[in-house]
């Protein structure tokens, strides 16, 4: 998977760099731009979004139809869930829920098998995240396609 100049461009000035604006507090992410990323621009999207900057762009990835396993696999392990396990909704901090909301979103879709594609490699264990823990919550049942990973291609080059 390519994703091409223009769009790497579009990405970081819309979805990554946009923080680093003297007057972020003021700036919300273009949700008609981000519909014209394809998967692979989703993927490389994920893998270098700034998470200070909130979840509202993870959620609209996990969201979209166009998502692939790999991409939610990634964004569900880098979001270091093992923090929120002991957690529900109405006992997570404010501060915290929307990331425990993307979490159960992301579990929502594997669980239902709601993915069209799963073209994009991510295994969590050979990125360094360890994926066994003693939950307690039945909320958080991971199924073990997300423990294990997604297995496909490695996700992008660049047409730089």
């Amino acid at each position: 998977m390519i994703v091409r100049p223009h769009k790497v461009f579009l990405i970081n000035k819309n979805f990554i760099e946009f923080s680093f604006n003297e007057s972020a507090e003021d700036i919300i992410p273009n949700f008609s731009k981000f519909k014209s990323l394809n998967s692979a621009e989703q993927f490389y999207l994920a893998d270098r979004y700034n998470w200070d900057d909130g979840a509202l762009v993870l959620q609209w990835i996990i969201d979209s139809p166009k998502c692939d396993k790999g991409t939610a696999c990634k964004i569900f392990w880098s979001a270091e869930p093992d923090y929120y396990f002991d957690y529900t909704e109405n006992t997570i901090d404010e501060s915290e829920k929307d990331i425990w909301l993307l979490l159960q979103s992301i579990l929502k879709r594997f669980h239902s098998n709601n993915f069209k594609t799963n073209k994009f490699q991510f295994i969590p264990s050979q990125e360094g995240y360890k994926t066994s823990w003693s939950i307690k919550l039945d909320i958080w049942k991971i199924p073990k396609e997300l423990k294990n990973g997604i297995k496909g291609k490695k996700p992008f080059s660049f047409g730089l």
